[in-house]
């Protein structure tokens, strides 16, 4: 149709698209800084979440700020998930962002957290502060969904698994953003794209097993924070109050003296599993100045041990989950372990510790700080 020619039909066409416009906005409300960051878009069996722009402002002295956003996926019935792409806006101040399950009983605690804060989110280091739908306890089934870190954006669950969400359940997206020493803060946010299952599969599930951080300087380095009780009240100051209690429980957990911690670059601990389990996928995690992690599982019989994940040069920029291609069988009595080494001298490599100080490095959330953590995905 020619619109030049056509005067009415022009008008016609303009109030027609100004509606629709109207339709379109109405239907995704406004967002806030308190509002829920839900805008969404969806074709068949896809959804694609996004969180709000956010310019990161970590806490005085640091350089790292954990933020949390719901997500909400309008779930009316049980749907299994796919699979799950994360995928940052700006790589330049994103350390990683992990989706935990937001159980529906969850969401009006979790809004009342949103609220409170003048800004888009609540901050959250450490966990989302809402119970059910964090880190929870580790080597225990978690709320833990998918996660992007640098080489790890999309997460593809195997065939006939996927991860289960209950009607009226939402999602958190915890985001970790780090400013490196001279940088200007960036605005950020990510999106979520998921992908649900369009028939039944096995349910899926994540188990988290981490071991404690007890790496002390070099022999050519000094400083007030290479002394430990320094480095953790530093910690503190920098993310969060609980970091004490937290390495202290990491050492009562992997059979180590919090009251004693022994300081070496080689960290491991070991989980006994309680029911049989298939184990589909593992990942693992540390910082920077990881060496390499390894995820292995014994046999309680025969004692045979099966490497489920071998990184013998660790890359950061490559986190990347390793599924197999048969799941591996494990019975009540079997032992999971993770194993991580750490090379201090790489701090004087990195850009990312150019003015940082040498410090005692236990296990934090801070993007100097240091982790090992074996992700692994179940069936029961």
């Amino acid at each position: 149709m020619d619109f030049k020619a056509d005067v009415v039909n022009r008008r016609r066409f303009l109030l027609i698209l100004l509606s629709c416009l109207i339709a379109a906005v109405s239907s995704l409300g406004t967002l806030g800084n308190n509002d829920i960051a839900s805008a969404a878009s969806k074709t068949k069996n896809v959804l694609v979440l996004k969180t709000p722009s956010y310019i990161p402002t970590p806490p005085t002295g640091g350089s790292d700020e954990y933020r949390c956003f719901i997500l909400d996926p309008k779930l009316v019935k049980s749907s299994f998930l796919q699979s799950v792409s994360i995928t940052p806006t700006n790589t330049h101040v994103s350390h990683h962002g992990i989706l935990y399950r937001l159980p529906a009983e969850g969401v009006a605690a979790a809004k009342t957290l949103d609220s409170q804060s003048t800004e888009k989110g609540w901050p959250c280091f450490g966990d989302s502060g809402i119970p059910g739908a964090g880190m929870g306890r580790l080597a225990s089934s978690a709320s833990w969904i998918s996660f992007w870190a640098p080489g790890g954006n999309f997460k593809q669950f195997p065939a006939g698994t996927g991860m289960k969400m209950d009607a009226k359940d939402q999602f958190i997206l915890q985001i970790h953003f780090h400013l490196m020493a001279g940088m200007s803060p960036e605005s950020a946010s990510m999106n979520v794209t998921l992908k649900y299952a369009t028939k039944r599969v096995k349910q899926l599930n994540t188990m988290l097993l981490a071991a404690p951080i007890e790496l002390p300087c070099s022999e050519s380095e000094t400083g007030p924070l290479c002394d430990r009780k320094n480095a953790i009240a530093d910690l503190k100051k920098r993310t969060i109050d609980t970091a004490l209690f937290t390495n202290a429980g990491l050492q009562l957990k992997c059979g180590g003296d919090p009251r004693n911690p022994i300081p070496s670059s080689v960290t491991t601990c070991k989980q006994i599993l309680l029911s049989p389990t298939n184990i589909y996928g593992t990942t693992g995690h540390m910082h920077q100045l990881g060496k390499s992690i390894e995820i292995s599982i014994q046999d309680g019989v025969t004692e045979k041990v099966t490497i489920l994940t071998s990184q013998t040069n660790w890359d950061f920029d490559n986190q990347k989950t390793n599924w197999v291609k048969t799941p591996v069988s494990a019975n009540a009595g079997d032992t999971l372990k993770v194993t991580c080494t750490y090379d201090v001298k790489l701090r004087s490599l990195l850009p990312a510790f150019k003015d940082q100080p040498p410090r005692y490095v236990v296990w934090g959330e801070g993007s100097n700080d240091e982790m090992c953590l074996a992700i692994i995905n179940y069936v029961d």
